[in-house]
């Protein structure tokens, strides 16, 4: 299936193939946009846009620009709340989750968790990339401590 408007979208399957395929940084990065897009839409703006009105880029730089600008407007807009909204049950309402029957702290814990797992992924895989792309000499040798 389809997930996104326009000619770049994200494939995903219901349910999850098993096993799961690896996905790409630009996969992963894209899903973190689209659930912070929309949980943004359903929290904060006015609660009409779904996945289908997501507009994802080919480009890394302006993906990248636009995923950075979306986590500075949640965590302005999460940091303006008070104690009592952030335990208001149903204050998100994001349709795809359990929001509107959680207290909105739990969807900023949540959030976060999503934040940190796919960001650690992404990490992972940029590593893995960069090393993959260095030739084998370079990046020295995988003696244990001590052997000669």
């Amino acid at each position: 299936m389809a997930y996104g408007a326009g000619d770049w979208v994200l494939d995903f399957a219901l349910p999850e193939p098993k096993p799961a395929p690896v996905t790409t940084i630009a996969w992963r990065l894209g899903h973190l946009y689209t659930g912070f897009s929309l949980r943004w839409e359903w929290s904060f703006g006015g609660r009409q846009r779904l996945w289908d009105t997501i507009q994802l880029t080919p480009f890394a730089e302006e993906a990248l620009e636009r995923f950075w600008a979306l986590i500075d407007r949640w965590s302005d807009s999460v940091g303006q709340l008070t104690a009592e909204q952030l335990d208001t049950v149903g204050f998100g309402q994001y349709p795809g989750g359990l929001d509107p029957k959680m207290p909105f702290i739990t969807v900023v814990w949540w959030t976060n968790r999503e934040l940190i797992q796919h960001m650690a992924e992404i990490a992972l895989l940029r590593d893995l990339w960069t090393t993959r792309a260095t030739p084998p000499t370079a990046r020295g040798s995988a003696r244990s401590v001590g052997q000669q």
